[in-house]
């Protein structure tokens, strides 16, 4: 009942609808509870069983008979219609139920997935990296259906058939409460086994969606990474991979199945075994002249109608422990908190004119992987800063610091002075425009990747922030021009018309700050030509940071910085780096041994 309670609450957020949900239901139980005692009449009084000394007692239908002046001469036109009216009323308040409970299951799991989604898009790059894409994507999906299946369904069939029960209870007490007592009796019995199928659907539904995930990752794996699996020909080393997936997925479901096939029989079991104690005291109660032939006739009825609740309340039981067993697994992630976000004084990042400095700045993701040791350099409003060095030396997560995409173990970050710890992140991801290697574009048309976010932007700026990357030319060329869909990640696009565009999009936002991360490092000549030409006047009068290999690109910085094994190694221009005979020096012979001598 714990489990269950726990989804209920998740109802209590749509008041009204559960009220008229239980508004609805309390008539479907009336209905049935009706629907009883006219078997009463219908065996005593118009197929004329009842004995000359029927039992005196308080009955239903006779009191509504009463009240509606319906004669035992009329009884033959009356019950039948009323019977329809009956069945009518609970088929039609049936629908209700089922339609406001449906759709309070539909609006909470819109809810639920709703606030899943803004808690994951505001995590810290660190999740993401802790938490398969896969993972991610099961609970989102497989999981949430699982929470709407089980209030949507469920959680409707257990109010419905509880209130049912009850009406029927209440009905086979008023006709002989002592052998309803005696009815009771056997029905402690079908308890324990229950509660013990309960926990057993709860552990193997938790079980079940766990590799669900694992599924849902190596799709993900397979399927973004479908070129990697062709050129090292492993289709048949995935195929073997995801059948051994399904595979453990198929071995829990089976054991969910038994599990589940076998509660509604032994509840099956147990209600036979009822009724055939009820025939052998009904029958002597009968001779006794404690109760009618109609009387019996309606208590076994109401027996046997209890018989569907039952069996629909172990069903909706076995939907509802797996939908627990999904809610758990989607609260460990609502209960994440961001490592990254603002704290309660955080305040918005005013204009600036661009100056950073690093502070003793030291970096890890965990203990064992110390990556930035004791990093300091200043850099001037306006500056062209580039970052040098071998893969794995730190300079990306230099700018990931600056960004906030990660927090510095240790030391300082400002920008103007401004600690960046002490602004809130929006303002200050607002005043960095970032180019990436890992170029990021929508499945969407060309102008909303530029416009990213600002659907006010007309297209003439769109345009304008085109032209100024080197990209309209190719974009008019297409058929559909600004509207053109460009496929998942921009893969309808050649490398360097996607640069292109993203590049375009951070012209559009006009950042003071702009970091290059291998801007042009996919990019055959003549693209580099035109993207060199696009960079060169946006970085004017913006403090840039620029990231590459290709020593060719950062020649003219104003400054290089050399990054080697997480410190700054070497600082200085082009010429004066060439001169230390340094890391640079041999960065630089490497990429070009046929030069002679440094160019000035």
């Amino acid at each position: 009942m714990k489990e269950i309670f726990q989804l209920f609450k998740l109802t209590l957020r749509e008041k009204r609808r559960l009220f008229l949900t239980f508004f609805c239901t309390t008539f479907v139980a009336f209905f049935t509870y009706v629907f009883v005692n006219l078997i009463q009449p219908i065996m005593d009084d118009m197929f004329q069983l009842a004995p000359q000394d029927m039992p005196q007692k308080t009955r239903l239908m006779d009191f509504v008979f009463q009240n509606l002046n319906i004669t035992k001469e009329q009884l033959a036109v009356a019950l039948p219609l009323i019977l329809l009216v009956v069945i009518f009323g609970k088929g039609f308040f049936t629908f209700l139920s089922s339609f406001f409970m449906r759709s309070i299951g539909h609006k909470i799991v819109k809810k639920i997935r709703d606030d899943l989604y803004e808690r994951l898009i505001y995590q810290s790059a660190d999740f993401y990296d802790s938490i398969p894409t896969g993972e991610l994507m099961s609970r989102l999906t497989s999981d949430v259906d699982k929470i709407q299946e089980a209030v949507s369904g469920s959680m409707g069939d257990f109010i419905r058939e509880l209130f049912t029960l009850f009406a029927l209870f209440i009905a086979i007490f008023f006709i002989d409460w002592r052998l309803a007592l005696a009815s009771f009796i056997i029905a402690p019995l079908a308890l324990v086994p229950l509660m013990a199928f309960s926990r057993q659907l709860k552990k193997k539904g938790l079980l079940n969606q766990i590799k669900m995930a694992k599924i849902f990752n190596l799709l993900h794996e397979t399927i973004t990474g479908n070129k990697i699996v062709k050129a090292f020909t492993m289709e048949k080393f995935e195929i073997k991979k995801f059948f051994k997936a399904t595979l453990s997925y198929f071995k829990t479901s089976l054991k969910l199945a038994w599990i589940g096939s076998l509660s509604s029989p032994f509840m099956e079991f147990m209600g036979g075994i009822l009724g055939a104690f009820i025939l052998v005291v009904g029958t002597k109660r009968i001779a006794q002249g404690h109760i009618s032939a109609g009387d019996f006739g309606s208590f076994l009825m109401a027996i046997f109608l209890m018989y569907n609740p039952i069996k629909r309340l172990s069903r909706a039981n076995n939907r509802i422990q797996q939908g627990v067993a999904c809610y758990e697994r989607i609260q460990e992630l609502m209960g994440r908190e961001s490592q990254i976000k603002d704290h309660p004084k955080s305040y918005p990042l005013p204009a600036i004119k661009g100056a950073v400095k690093f502070e003793n700045v030291y970096f890890s993701y965990n203990e064992s992987r110390p990556v930035l040791y004791d990093v300091n350099f200043e850099v001037k409003p306006g500056e062209t800063i580039a970052l040098v060095g071998l893969s794995g030396a730190g300079k990306t997560t230099i700018i990931n610091l600056l960004s906030r995409f990660y927090e510095s173990t240790s030391g300082r970050i400002t920008i103007d002075g401004i600690d960046i710890r002490e602004v809130t992140l929006v303002s200050l991801r607002s005043r960095i425009g970032l180019v990436t290697q890992d170029l990021i574009l929508f499945n969407d048309s060309v102008k909303n990747n530029i416009s990213y976010g600002h659907e006010d932007l007309s297209l003439d700026k769109v345009i304008e922030a085109a032209k100024a990357a080197k990209a309209d030319d190719f974009i008019m060329g297409f058929p559909k021009g600004y509207e053109t869909q460009i496929g998942e990640k921009g893969k309808l696009l050649s490398s360097g018309q996607r640069q292109r565009l993203a590049i375009a999009r951070a012209i559009l936002k006009d950042p003071p700050i702009l970091i290059l991360d291998e801007a042009t490092s996919a990019l055959d000549s003549e693209s580099e030509r035109l993207i060199q030409l696009a960079l060169k006047n946006l970085m004017k009068d913006r403090t840039t940071f620029v990231i590459a290999h290709r020593l060719s690109t950062i020649m003219k910085a104003d400054r290089i910085l050399v990054i080697d094994r997480g410190r700054v190694v070497e600082s200085g221009n082009h010429k004066e780096l060439c001169k230390k005979d340094g890391i640079y020096k041999k960065l630089y012979e490497l990429q070009f041994p046929e030069e002679k001598e440094i160019e000035p």
